[in-house]
This record gives structure tokens, sequence and C-alpha cells, in this order.
């Protein structure tokens, strides 16, 4: 009985005994962390490169990850990339048996504790090295083997990128970002890239640039004055712009002035002033569409964008346009009699190209119809009957020529009758009166016939010219636009690899 009043004290003890076991093992794996840390670093400096032997290079195994196309500063010719930097290594002096240190085959340790490749940017387009400042903000995993592996925390890459704006808004951009050690040369450091092209499995799209094609290169460079060789390891991007954006913003607002310019030929003559008007207003809009362009390109004077290009032609064909309705205008109010090359190339050859040949030839019969209709009038008059006549004649004079430089006065009427008691010989004298009056109405009439005639002409004239004019500005914007805003720039895989290339022959 007394033996099993202590049975309920054994369960408690093989608890006491576990937890012990679980505190000494933890105890054990915690100091053995930290006795591998004192004992590897006890005679350790990350001031040199950790070799044996000094002759013997490090080879530097680097990749960067990219997340992100930020921006791409197009004015400033800088590229902005989200991303972060791999690096791996041999190091010679962090080495231990994992047997020693209860199986603890790697270890994390602050890379300001580590000797670290100084790698760096070399086309930074920041004051700042973030590379470096990342690397050492991060922790390195340390294997028994001395294999150390970094990966800096992400960071905003900002390099420079040569930015060629001829085909913009549909231009294709090679960037490259060229890592490589800042004063290790090729005997001290083998720098090399751990893969052909870099870490794109995170990457997410950006909504103005598309990336077409990432490529890894390695370049290994003499110098003249140093008998080394430096080694670097190149990004290469190739960036196609989404043009949507600007189709829509800067394209159709521009095509839509143009056609909004071909208006002003159809406006009557009698608002001349409106007609021009409205070209200045469009020259002053395409202005400003202009300014927005030039405010997103780099100040460059090697190309001018083909957007910028055809900004200014709309410009100098709508300035021509309004000189066009200018000239148009002065033609239209001339007075003088047209001259006979006009008349052969502009009522003749120019109205048959604009199918107006029928305003020339109604023009032309016009005046003839004209010049034949004011003699029957007279001759009419002349042979009517004495009553008739008289009564017409009298009317006449009181109505039609009442105002004209010869009006009979009444005062002369009373002569005509007080001088001749003939009957014969006061209707000779009306009769003469009447034949002097109808000649200089008839004269008159010829001189408004002609007036009207010449007038005609030169509205014949003006509307043959003005259509004329208006197909020519018509097929010249048309010509322009297709010119300019069709030009292709190729294929993006030819165009990036031909850029990349032109830009690694550059260094």
């Amino acid at each position: 009985m007394g033996n099993n009043s202590y049975s309920w004290l054994i369960p408690c003890l093989e608890i006491h005994k576990a937890l012990v076991m679980v505190l000494l093992l933890t105890g054990l794996t915690v100091g053995s962390e930290q006795k591998l840390y004192e004992d590897l670093f006890a005679n350790y400096n990350r001031k040199v490169r950790p070799v044996k032997n000094f002759s013997h290079p490090i080879t530097v195994y680097f990749n960067i990850k990219i997340n992100q196309i930020s921006d791409m500063d197009e004015r400033n010719q800088i590229l902005k990339i989200n991303a972060w930097t791999e690096q791996e290594w041999w190091d010679e002096i962090v080495v231990w048996d994992p047997d020693d240190y209860d199986g603890l085959s790697e270890i994390r340790i602050p890379a300001t504790e580590l000797w670290l490749p100084d790698i760096t940017l070399y086309n930074n387009a920041d004051s700042h090295d973030y590379v470096a400042e990342n690397n050492t903000a991060s922790n390195a995993v340390v294997e028994s083997d001395g294999h150390v592996r970094l990966r800096s925390k992400p960071t905003l890459l900002k390099s420079t990128c040569k930015i060629y704006v001829k085909y913009f808004p549909f231009d294709v951009q090679a960037c490259r970002m060229k890592f490589g050690s800042w004063t290790y040369d090729s005997f001290q450091i083998n720098l090399t890239n751990s893969s052909t092209e870099p870490d794109l499995h995170e990457y997410v799209r950006n909504e103005q640039w598309a990336l077409v094609h990432a490529q890894t290169d390695r370049h290994v460079l003499f110098y003249e004055c140093c008998p080394e060789r430096y080694i670097d390891v190149t990004f290469s991007l190739c960036l196609r712009r989404k043009p949507m954006y600007y189709i829509y913003n800067l394209i159709i607002p521009c095509v839509l002035l143009c056609a909004l310019a071909l208006t002003g030929f159809f406006m009557p003559y009698s608002v001349g002033v409106v007609k021009a008007s409205i070209s200045v207003t469009l020259i002053l809009s395409l202005t400003v569409f202009l300014l927005l362009v030039a405010e997103m390109m780099p100040r460059t004077s090697e190309e001018i964008p083909l957007i910028g290009q055809y900004y200014l032609a709309t410009m100098c064909l709508i300035s021509l346009s309004t000189g066009m309705n200018v000239a148009v205008l002065n033609v239209h109010g001339c007075k003088r009699e047209v001259p006979k090359w006009i008349n052969v190339i502009v009522l003749k050859y120019v109205a048959f190209l604009v199918c107006m040949g029928k305003c020339a030839k109604d023009n032309g019969e016009m005046g003839n119809k004209l010049h034949k209709d004011t003699r029957p009038i007279v001759n009419n008059l002349k042979h009517s009957p004495i009553p008739q006549l008289r009564e017409n004649s009298v009317h006449g004079i009181k109505g039609s020529i009442g105002g004209g430089r010869h009006t009979m006065s009444m005062h002369s009427m009373r002569e005509m009758y007080d001088d001749s008691d003939d009957g014969d010989g006061r209707f000779g004298k009306i009769e003469h009166y009447v034949d002097q009056i109808f000649k200089h109405l008839k004269t008159i009439q010829r001189k408004n016939d002609r007036k009207t005639l010449i007038r005609e002409q030169w509205c014949c004239v003006a509307a043959i010219l003005d259509k004329a004019l208006m197909y020519l500005f018509f097929i010249s914007t048309l010509i322009t636009s297709l010119v300019l805003l069709l030009q292709d720039p190729g294929d993006s895989s030819n165009v990036c690899s031909h850029e990349i290339e032109h830009e690694l022959s550059l260094g």
C-alpha cells in the first residue's frame, strides 16, 4: 500500500525529465550559434578579401530581380526601376564543420560583419548608392562551406537611359543598367552573371511601357592605361511605349483641327474676317499642343519627334490656307476686267480639273446673252405707236431717268411744243429726244451689264480658285498625315536587338 501511494509521482518525474531535456537542447542550440559566430569572427577582417591565397580571384555571381518599371523620365532621360540585387560568392574564412556545432549548417549574419564586393551601378542617376546602402542593411546567409548569399532590400534604382524620340509616341527604347566592381579588377573579383536574363517572376506590368525584351550580358573590358581586365554585368531592357494615351490626347485633336481648317473654304465670302480668324485660332491651338509635346521630350537637337514634325507641318498648312483665303477674298472683290491669261488658265484648265467647267461656260454664255438682249428693248420702243411711245416716254423721263444727268425738264418740254405748231415737227422733235434718251439708257445698260459680267467672272474665278485650293489643302494634309504618322519603326524585337547592340557597343 505504501508503494501504491507514491505511484502518482512517476508520471510527474517523466514530464519533468522531458522538460529538462528540451531546455537543455534549446540551450545547446542557442549556444552553438553564439559559439559559431564568436569562432568565425574572432580573427575575421572584413576589410580585406576573404581568400587564403591573394592571387586567387573571388567569383561573384550577380543578378537582379525586377519588380516594376516605376517611371521613364524622358525629359531628364532617367529610368526608374523597383528592384533588388542578388549576390553569391564563397568566403574561404567563414568555414566550419556542422558536426562541431550540433549540426548547424548555416547562419544569418548582418552584412556589415562580412566582406562585401563593392558592386555598384555605373550609370547611376542619383547621388545615393542605393545598391551599397541596401546591401549593408540586409542579412547575409552563410553556409558551412563558405557559400554566402546576399539579397538586398527592395529599392528604387535610377539609371541613365538614352532616349530616342524620333518615333514618339510609337517609339521603342533600349535602356541598360551596368553593374560592376568599383575598385577590384578581374584578378581580384571574377564578376559573373548567374542567369542570361534578370529575374522577372514577380514583375508588375507598367501602364505606359511594355517590357518587350530583357537580357543579361557579361563584358570584359581592357583599357590602354592598365594591363588588368575590368568586368561588368549589364542588364539590357527593351521598352515599347503604349501609344493609346497619346493617340487620344495628342494625335486625334490635331487631326480634328486640320479637318476644321477645311470649313474655311466652305464659308461665304461676306464673312472673310471670320475665315481668317478661324485659321489664326487653329494655329494657336496647335501651338498649345506643340508646347505639350515639347514639355515631354528631352531638350535635344539631334532629332525632332514625328508628332512634332506633324504639328509644325499642320501649322504651316493652316497658315498657307489662311493666305489662300485672303487671296481668294481679294480676287472675289476685284473690279477690273479679267485678264486673258486668267481666263485661259483658271476658267479653262483649272475649272476642268476641279469639275467646275459648267461654271466657266455659263459665265461666258451669260455675258453674250446680256449683250444681245439690250438691242430688242430699244428697237421695240423706237417702232412703237405714237400714243404708246408718248406715254412710255413721259413715264420713262419721270421714272427711269429722273435722277440722271440728261433729265428733260418741263421747261424744255414746253419750249418743244411752243417752237413749232406743226404736228409732224413736234413729233419729230419728240422722236429725236426719245431716241437720245434711249441711246443714253442703252449706254448705261451696257455699262451695268459690263460691270455685272466682270463681277460674275471674278466670282467664278474666285469660286474655282477656292475649290482648287481646298483640294490642294486636303491632299497636302492627307499626304502629310500619312507620311509622318504612319512611319513604321520596325518590329519591336529587331529594333530592340539593334538598339541593345548599339548601346553595348558604346560601352
